[in-house]
């Protein structure tokens, strides 16, 4: 597409799927059974991954004032246009999403109902907005690519975890969050291969940084990202009766954005996608915390949380 036609028609589609959250007024969460009451306890970390998208677009502006700092091309940053245009929308439907998570878990670990009362402007902003000093494992590159591939994964936790809940109402929010991640993939990869066609020097860069977009979810900016990776391992579904695990549907997705982005020039085959992953869920295993060492590799935590 030539003109701004990708970001109205994406713009468009968060406004006409926007969903009734009901002021999160969930007068149905006691009614939820044993069962769903265990899942939900689980997605404290899931929260603030939702939250952290308020991180995820003040860490976007950074990065590009850094890259104007070094040099970085008038033309080449006028081309992010759309992207920064479609994160201003993003970013709230990440919060509706955190705010979904977090009053639901809230409830069930508290019995109260006053979730987003209780949290100040402050607290919120230290623990989602500015909570990536110590956390920047990216470039403007592979961060951008970090959003879309972040999105397949999240869209694919959430299909497995409504797969799994018995509350309509429960399963109702999160089919929420999953369209609205679904949408996001579309949009982000649309957004970023018309950047990538834009100009061979966006190609080359996003081609250098692919192998840390690939793996590096955008949600490592948030504190609690590597305990709620642990945590949601129990909810992805494994193959079963002739269905793709979860490992595997999320490695099939990622390899067919990458040919829309880079056509033949995509360098990594499915088992390559795969190898990198399981590496990944091998070295992180158990962990909780993570801060980024000075070349911007992942460095645990090892003390208690």
């Amino acid at each position: 597409m030539s003109g701004l036609e990708s970001i109205v028609e994406f713009g468009c589609l968060s406004d006409e799927q926007r969903w009734n959250a009901n002021r999160y007024d969930f007068t149905w969460l006691p009614e939820l059974d044993q069962h769903d009451r265990q899942i939900v306890k689980l997605l404290d970390c899931l929260a603030d991954g939702e939250f952290s998208g308020q991180a995820s677009s003040a860490q976007l502006y950074e990065l590009m004032i850094r890259e104007v700092e070094n040099g970085y091309p008038k033309e080449l940053q006028c081309d992010w246009a759309e992207i920064y245009s479609y994160a201003n929308i993003i970013v709230y439907e990440e919060m509706r999403h955190g705010l979904s998570l977090g009053t639901a878990n809230y409830f069930i670990n508290t019995g109260k109902t006053d979730f987003i009362k209780q949290m100040s402007v402050r607290d919120f902003g230290r623990k989602y907005v500015w909570c990536y000093d110590e956390r920047r494992y990216w470039d403007i590159y592979s961060y951008i690519l970090a959003h879309l591939f972040g999105e397949v994964v999240n869209t694919e936790l959430y299909r497995d975890i409504r797969a799994k809940v018995h509350h309509p109402e429960l399963k109702q929010i999160i089919t929420n969050v999953m369209t609205d991640e679904a949408r996001h993939t579309r949009a982000w990869a649309n957004l970023i291969r018309n950047l990538i066609q834009s100009d061979p020097r966006h190609e080359a860069r996003a081609l250098k940084s692919l192998s840390r977009g690939l793996i590096f979810h955008n949600a490592m900016v948030h504190e609690t990202y590597f305990e709620g990776q642990n945590k949601m391992l129990r909810l992805f579904s494994s193959a079963e009766g002739g269905k793709a695990g979860a490992i595997d549907r999320i490695v099939k997705i990622k390899h067919g954005l990458l040919g829309e982005l880079f056509g033949d020039k995509n360098p990594m085959s499915m088992e390559e996608i795969k190898k990198i992953h399981l590496e990944f869920l091998a070295s992180s295993m158990g962990e909780t915390r993570a801060i980024a060492d000075a070349e911007g590799n992942i460095n645990f935590l090892k003390e208690a949380v």
